[in-house]
């Protein structure tokens, strides 16, 4: 005797249906995470003339309260002002500087910075520049202390 076995259709579709959705998001994620950026203009760009935000009004938008970091120190030569440092092995590293009127320009340690004058070294929160790489030192650079709430 012949039985009739009805099969599971909306079973075979819900489980199609899955697996398409499945396949499709694991797709979207890996052409998303080698997807290299279109356009240049993601990246910050530094406008001349523009004036630097306000500390304390970017302090206050960011949480209020937090010690600025990025204040300019005083220093030895007003021509130079120290923005930030990268510090490596001895004679390596790398320091933000702002020389004159011009926009903030990274030096490498040996770099020329401006006038003749070239990067003697770098600290943890400061630079050095003199005449030459070995000669004295004509400004001792430094970042102010920060504090903690």
């Amino acid at each position: 005797m012949a039985t009739q076995s009805t099969k599971p259709w909306g079973l075979y579709l819900i489980t199609c249906l899955t697996a398409l959705a499945a396949a499709a998001t694991a797709a979207f994620w890996v052409l998303g995470a080698l997807a290299l950026p279109q356009s240049p203009s993601s990246t910050a760009t530094l406008v001349p003339g523009a004036a630097p935000p306000d500390p304390q009004a970017l302090a206050r938008a960011l949480g209020g309260g937090i010690a600025v970091a990025a204040q300019v120190a005083p220093t030895v030569s007003t021509q130079y002002q120290l923005l930030g440092v990268v510090s490596g092995p001895v004679g390596k590293g790398y320091a933000l500087l702002v020389v004159g009127n011009a926009p903030p320009k990274s030096y490498s340690v040996g770099a020329t910075v401006g006038d003749g004058q070239v990067l003697q070294s770098v600290s943890t929160r400061g630079a050095k520049i003199g005449n030459s790489l070995q000669g004295e030192t004509l400004a001792d650079l430094s970042l102010p202390k920060t504090t903690s709430n």
